[in-house]
């Protein structure tokens, strides 16, 4: 006997299983028109997931992960096999070296050539192994020592009378002539001498005056105009034949015999009223006198103008060859009417301490 097996056929409840299915999910499709339908919150579930992507970063950028472990496997296989062979990491350990190289070789500092007194030395030239270095270093220790005993002397000048200052280089001799080295040391450097242009100021005046150079040094004035004027050099030191030895206080010359009197860079000691004092007594009535000193000495250049003017002094001229340096022409009119005028003051060079 057949048996009708329609009624209890299993595909029924399937499609009708799979059109509800299908009405179930066919909802959140619906549901993305956001004009005509209200959108559905999300699981509890859902939202925790993002969150959780939202804090670790992956939900933006979720290949970062990925290339960072790939990189880092990479790193740890060329340290293990010490190769850089691998098909599949090939070109990137590859572009990894050359960034590396390239960050070393910035960080790297740029070699200086050596000198030698200012003069480039060739790799052939230079002197082998330590003894170069020995050499220089005991070089520069010596030059540093002079320098700060030159140092150290110049405060001194400028801090203590004319008569202290003869005293102190009695006592040590050598110590002038360390003051001079180092002197001239320093005229190398500055952008021009203030000698040159007193100098070339009096090659442009009548021969046969008398010039009295107050400071004079190694008299370099003297040796410049031997030929058409006489020139008497004074200093605390005589360092060659001309010059004479003695404090510009008081001078070995007769009152009104000298045309020009001459401080270049000489006003130091603290007694310079004193200097300037003698060089009226020996200057003639309308004789010049010429003052070259740093820019930085002066406080007040007008009250230093002024202090001179009741010393028998007129000022002719003010000139400033470069910034450095001021260059005062003055005339002899009259006698030192005060002998300790008020501004006639000077700073004194003082070094900072290193």
């Amino acid at each position: 006997m057949a048996i009708d097996d329609t009624s209890h056929s299993p595909t029924m409840p399937v499609k009708a299983k799979k059109k509800k299915l299908t009405k179930e999910t066919s909802e959140p499709v619906v549901s993305k028109n956001k004009k005509n339908s209200i959108p559905h919150a999300p699981s509890k579930t859902t939202n925790d997931n993002a969150d959780d992507a939202d804090a670790k970063g992956k939900r933006r950028r979720p290949w970062r992960d990925r290339v960072r472990k790939q990189a880092k496997k990479q790193r740890l296989q060329v340290d293990r096999d010490g190769t850089n062979n691998h098909s599949s990491s090939g070109k990137t350990l590859l572009e990894d070296a050359v960034t590396s190289s390239d960050v070393i070789k910035k960080k790297k500092k740029r070699k200086r050539p050596m000198k030698f007194d200012g003069v480039p030395v060739k790799k052939k030239d230079k002197i082998d192994g330590p003894v170069a270095s020995t050499l220089s270093s005991k070089e520069e220790s010596i030059e540093r020592l002079e320098g700060a005993r030159f140092r150290y002397i110049n405060e001194q000048l400028y801090t203590m009378s004319g008569k202290d200052a003869v005293d102190f280089f009695q006592q040590d001799p050598e110590a002038f002539q360390l003051y001079h080295d180092g002197y001239k040391k320093q005229v190398k450097k500055w952008p021009g001498n203030p000698l040159d242009t007193i100098i070339n100021w009096l090659k442009s005046k009548p021969a046969g005056l008398v010039v009295a150079d107050m400071g004079c040094g190694e008299a370099k004035l003297a040796q410049s105009l031997r030929d058409h004027m006489t020139v008497h050099s004074f200093d605390l030191v005589a360092v060659n034949d001309q010059v004479t030895a003695c404090d510009m206080v008081k001078v070995p010359l007769e009152s009104g015999t000298v045309d020009v009197c001459v401080f270049c860079l000489s006003l130091m000691g603290t007694n310079l009223n004193e200097f300037l004092r003698e060089a009226n007594r020996i200057l003639k009535i309308g004789g010049s006198l010429k003052i070259a000193e740093v820019t930085s000495r002066f406080s007040s250049v007008k009250s230093f103008v002024n202090a001179l003017t009741k010393m028998g002094f007129a000022l002719v001229s003010k000139k400033s060859p470069n910034e450095f340096f001021l260059v005062f022409e003055f005339v002899k009119e009259g006698k030192v009417v005060q002998k300790r005028p008020l501004g006639l003051k000077l700073n004194p060079c003082l070094y900072k301490k290193r």
